[in-house]
């Protein structure tokens, strides 16, 4: 059933997954924003989740909000440059992050035993997949695809954190090898660019783009290359599974985006929402996401 809607967003803006646990806002374009820890729900049929791999049972508060105000600067910054109207896809798991939380394997996403809670899983991970498949952007459209996992965190740094699934060891390099798999492989081999320019090059990287247009600390970028001992989170499951970390024909990347909770903030989430927005704007024209499938 999930495979059967339209890719027109006028048609029918959002569709739901079992029992409204998943929602997918219907796009134009080859961005797709995931939230997967700030849902509400907490149906009692779902048992509670006992432990996790990282300790936290915990949503990552406001990033449904912070994500929302995103989408909307998105829109903006496109139809500004380009004249079109182009509308990334937004994910968001409805349910608590205690109940279920898509971040994880299948074994470790809920309470080993509960359908409702595997449905809604796997509900999650097939809507992402097919927002790229037959009728949507890659077949239509657009060459290469983009996922931006939106995460929160209470780090000490108070640092946006960009995941690409390189090691802290990797990042302490001087330098980061060509040869190392990332979740933007399928961008960078397409690219005349090294991987260190991608991941920590001045004006072009993401980290850098975003430190250019709010003055906010970045890791990795050309201001902080490395967390060093600090604290970092490299990239989680969804964007281990949907990236291109694994297979560079896949022509899909994804990047995990950890936010400091002041950002995420009343006084702050909408500066934060539209200076982040730029900084993905100007990332994805200078890696020709734009481009057209030929």
């Amino acid at each position: 059933m999930l495979a059967s809607f339209s890719n027109d967003p006028s048609l029918s803006n959002v569709v739901y997954g079992f029992k409204n646990y998943t929602e997918l806002e219907l796009g134009n374009l080859n961005i797709l924003l995931s939230v997967p820890h700030d849902g509400s729900l907490r149906p009692p049929e779902i048992p509670n989740r006992e432990n996790d791999l990282n300790g936290n049972l915990k949503n990552d508060k406001n990033t449904r909000r912070f994500t929302k105000s995103l989408k909307n600067e998105l829109e903006i910054l496109f139809f500004t440059h380009q004249d079109i109207k182009l509308i990334p896809f937004v994910l968001y798991n409805n349910l608590h992050r205690i109940k279920m939380d898509p971040n994880r394997d299948l074994e470790n996403c809920c309470h080993i035993t509960n359908q409702d809670a595997h449905t809604a899983y796997k509900d999650y991970h097939s809507m992402i997949e097919i927002c790229f498949r037959k009728n949507f952007v890659l077949s239509n459209n657009f060459d290469q695809g983009l996922i931006l996992d939106i995460h929160g965190n209470s780090h000490e740094e108070q640092w946006i954190e960009l995941g690409y699934l390189l090691k802290k060891s990797d990042l302490e390099n001087d330098k980061l090898s060509n040869s190392l798999n990332t979740s933007i492989r399928s961008m960078a081999s397409k690219s005349f660019l090294s991987l260190e320019e991608m991941i920590r090059g001045e004006k072009v990287s993401l980290g850098s783009l975003i430190e250019t247009k709010s003055n906010i600390k970045v890791v990795p970028s050309p201001g902080f290359k490395s967390p060093k001992e600090g604290n970092y989170y490299s990239g989680g499951f969804i964007t281990e599974c949907h990236g291109s970390f694994y297979d560079t024909s896949k022509r899909l990347n994804s990047i995990q985006i950890e936010l400091p909770m002041w950002m995420r903030t009343d006084k702050y989430i909408e500066f934060s929402a539209k200076h982040i927005a730029k900084a993905i704007f100007e990332f994805y024209e200078l890696h020709s996401l734009n481009s057209l499938k030929i």
